[in-house]
């Protein structure tokens, strides 16, 4: 009786971490780098909307890869620069930072006028 009791009790532990481990949502606001762009907008169809707005005022080719996730292009200077762009609830991040300093300028003006208008 105790050996079956015991195996309940680890499968129960097991499913209940298994079960706490899948529910994490990835990253969360607190785990954000200092380089990523904090914003106040939780939809993300808007914030999708907001990097391809901003992407073409700089240039930037802005390509859907996931309803979460974009892929940025710029072709200048003989050179390719490209990153992905991770959409978080509350902030944005950039895979490549050094080279996208343009393309996140345009995207911060872009939701502090967006916060203005409204």
């Amino acid at each position: 009786m105790n050996k079956i009791l015991t195996l309940a009790l680890l499968s129960a532990m097991t499913l209940l971490l298994s079960t706490g481990c899948s529910l994490k949502d990835g990253v969360n606001n607190s785990e954000a780098s200092k380089d990523a762009i904090h914003t106040k907008m939780h939809n993300n169809e808007k914030i999708v909307n907001v990097i391809i707005k901003a992407g073409e005022k700089a240039n930037w080719k802005i390509t859907e890869f996931k309803s979460d996730e974009l892929i940025a292009e710029k072709i200048g200077n003989n050179e390719t620069i490209s990153s992905s762009i991770k959409i978080y609830d509350g902030y944005i991040e950039f895979s490549n930072n050094s080279k996208t300093s343009d393309l996140r300028d345009a995207i911060e003006d872009k939701l502090n006028n967006q916060g203005k208008s409204h």
